[in-house]
């Protein structure tokens, strides 16, 4: 039995969420909940353009504000980028559209296979080819230029590069290696997606948001859901050309991000001791779960810079397996589901926690890899022993009742 503190142990249910990469948000974050704690808080709009913290994005990125487009998260930066490649890349040549039309591989959407899971489904929906990068786990699930490469002398495309990629946590493309796939291929569109780049450190990586200017077809997209922790309030943005941008904004309304949310943004830019720490943090956060999965010779552990760590089975079990068991203990982790003819069964990823929930997690983790068979997905235990209540796992309203029995 995992040892839970005593204050968790008369509660509902007990769920850690260790699944959906969610970070912590910093002190300046926190200060300005407090501000908003009061009966008129919430009365008055934003600037109708976001004007502040366009500016503040754009001096933090090396950019001008004219190349940054603010967006509720990533879906609809997705739900607006595809759309628009077609009309751009494909639509308008009589080259492409024809084989568009036949088989979508016009301009196909060229990504590694372990990557972003909303992006081939996105791309497909819309009538793009994916041309699906091979990662291979004997090699560290990585890519090389050259094989984006490869795939462009064949095709021009739209390559989506989650950076650090998610669910790897590795680096997929260093900064001037990309600039000469810039250089050599300008009639193919770069998204580069730097959702995790916070996790790592100046020194580890260079991060190319300042060379969107330089390059009009790159594009550079951020979130302020994961190292910054603010992903209830769906802060994300773009860095592209003016021009993209300019179309962006004509497709949507003004007072895009409420008063709140761009208060929130703004003061986690401006805390310049949350990224040091976060980074301290999560850095033992993941050593805790690669010592508990190192002493298990079927499992193969991925390297990892960002607030998650990858493993695979390599012995035959499943990792949705292993969700569930884990399940029993009232944590949940993530699986994967596979895409057209690619199967990730034996892959699971384990998001960092708190340093109070990872502890739990180890241990949770230890005594689950030890379990014979795949026990009922949907049961979970509660805190005292013994006593079994099974749960519907999204049930949002009961996660939030026993997350906040958790944190308190």
């Amino acid at each position: 039995m995992v040892d839970v503190p005593a204050r968790f142990r008369a509660t509902l249910t007990i769920v850690i969420d260790l699944s959906l990469n969610n970070g912590r948000s910093p002190q300046a974050c926190v200060d300005v909940m407090r501000t908003f704690a009061m009966h008129d808080a919430l009365r008055l709009y934003s600037e109708i353009d976001n004007r502040r913290l366009k500016k503040a994005i754009a001096a933090a990125d090396h950019v001008g504000a004219e190349h940054v487009y603010l967006a509720n998260g990533s879906g609809p930066l997705l739900k607006q980028c595809i759309p628009y490649v077609i009309r751009r890349r494909v639509m308008a040549s009589l080259l492409r559209m024809p084989r568009h039309l036949v088989n979508g591989g016009g301009y196909p959407v060229i990504t590694p296979t372990f990557t972003y899971s909303k992006v081939p489904p996105q791309g497909r929906q819309r009538g793009l080819a994916i041309r699906l990068l091979p990662m291979a786990p004997e090699t560290g699930l990585r890519i090389e230029p050259e094989d984006i490469a490869r795939a462009l002398r064949q095709q021009a495309g739209f390559v989506y590069l989650c950076n650090p990629n998610n669910p790897t946590g590795q680096v997929m493309l260093a900064r001037d290696p990309l600039i000469e796939l810039l250089e050599r291929f300008p009639g193919s569109t770069f998204w580069i997606d730097e959702a995790y780049v916070h996790y790592l450190s100046p020194l580890e990586y260079r991060p190319v948001s300042d060379l969107v200017p330089r390059y009009p077809n790159l594009m550079v997209s951020r979130s302020f859901s994961f190292a910054y922790g603010l992903a209830a309030l769906r802060v994300g943005y773009l860095l592209a050309s003016p021009a993209l941008v300019a179309i962006f904004e004509g497709q949507v309304t003004g007072y895009r991000l409420v008063l709140l949310q761009e208060e929130m943004a703004l003061a986690a830019l401006a805390d310049t001791e949350h990224l040091p720490a976060l980074r301290q943090q999560v850095a033992a956060g993941r050593a805790q779960f690669v010592r508990v999965l190192a002493q298990d010779p079927g499992v193969q552990v991925f390297d990892s810079k960002a607030n998650f760590v990858l493993a695979r089975f390599t012995d035959g079990r499943p990792g949705a397996a292993l969700a569930a068991a884990m399940l029993t203990h009232g944590i949940r982790i993530k699986s994967f589901s596979p895409f057209e003819h690619v199967s990730f069964d034996a892959y699971f990823r384990l998001t960092v926690g708190t340093p109070e929930e990872n502890r739990i997690a180890a241990q949770a983790l230890a005594s689950a890899l030890t379990m014979k068979g795949a026990p009922p997905a949907r049961t979970t235990f509660d805190a005292k022993p013994g006593h079994r209540r099974t749960v519907e796992q999204r049930d949002l309203a009961q996660f939030a009742r026993c997350r906040e029995a958790y944190l308190n």
